[in-house]
């Protein structure tokens, strides 16, 4: 649980959506009268799991759920988890809404032959666009919640969720905790992995005392900087032992033993499906004659940090 030291009544919960849903983290931001919740997960098992952790949780209405961009991860079985809750509205970013409107059928059927048919929707629940750059919840409102976006981080047009009056950063896959390999198959030029960098940073200019990441193993330490530095480690291996060598310079198998050796940790325990299923994506996305994601928006246009960090401004 993260508080506020102060007089902010705001308080944000974790729950990681294990097994199916590959460990993504929801956060739930609790005021005085109402909750949001940020973050919904691939699979009905673990929509179920949410939906009865978000009521055990609170006993506040839940006014709205947000989804951080248009991975399906953070969103696909989100119908399973609003049917307990038909008065909660359904947002997210007017771009990630645009991507989620081109491709959800579509994740509906990929993912349902990878993990069963029967743990996925039939039909996707798809978000209102939501652009305002802040919102309030009812009798908090001097506690603003900061809606950070659109920013780089495993894909592009990301929202974070900055909570200044307890410090706290909700960060989706602009971060990813320390213990899972990161989703780099996103990643189709250079221009995109030094924008998640410049994410990065930016992130650290804010000094959360708490970065929520979009994945993680396990909610129990979550900080300031363990899970920042960790992935920005993970990014510039990629970037100068990858990436800066060429596309298909390497095999699948020599990017995965590559990642492996510099990161042995994450393939050590016991629960590794998540981090096998993400590094084994990016050694095919990446490796020669590797099997390649299917991508509904052109990755490869995204080709200049100038327009990607337009919010950065320079002398």
């Amino acid at each position: 649980m993260v508080r506020g030291a102060c007089s902010s009544r705001i308080r944000v919960e974790t729950h990681v959506n294990s097994g199916l849903s590959l460990d993504m983290v929801s956060s739930l931001i609790i005021g005085s009268q109402a909750a949001v919740v940020i973050d919904m997960p691939m699979a009905i098992p673990q929509a179920e799991e949410l939906a009865a952790w978000v009521k055990n949780t609170t006993d506040k209405p839940l006014v709205a759920a947000f989804t951080t961009h248009f991975h399906p991860d953070h969103y696909l079985s989100g119908a399973e988890f609003l049917k307990r809750f038909p008065n909660t509205k359904y947002y997210a970013n007017s771009k990630a809404v645009a991507q989620i409107r081109v491709e959800a059928a579509s994740k509906v059927q990929a993912v349902g032959a990878a993990f069963g048919a029967d743990n996925i929707v039939e039909e996707v629940a798809i978000p209102s666009p939501y652009d305002f750059t802040f919102f309030t919840l009812p009798g908090d409102e001097e506690f603003p919640i900061h809606l950070l976006s659109p920013l780089t981080g495993d894909t592009v047009d990301e929202t974070i969720f900055w909570v200044p009056s307890i410090r706290t950063l909700i960060a989706g896959d602009a971060v990813y905790g320390h213990d899972v390999h990161l989703w780099l198959a996103d990643l189709l030029t250079p221009e995109l992995t030094e924008s998640w960098l410049s994410t990065l940073d930016f992130i650290q200019h804010l000094r959360p005392k708490v970065i929520v990441p979009g994945h993680s193993l396990s909610n129990k330490k979550f900080g300031p900087t363990i899970d920042l530095d960790f992935t920005r480690k993970y990014l510039r291996f990629w970037q100068k032992q990858i990436e800066s060598e060429g596309p298909s310079t390497f095999t699948p198998e020599q990017i995965f033993q590559k990642f492996n050796a510099s990161f042995p940790a994450l393939l050590a325990g016991r629960d590794i499906a998540s981090s096998m299923f993400l590094l084994n994506a990016t050694a095919e996305q990446f490796g020669r004659d590797g099997n390649r994601q299917v991508h509904f928006v052109d990755l490869a246009a995204f080709n200049s940090t100038a327009d990607l960090d337009a919010w950065k401004f320079s002398e």
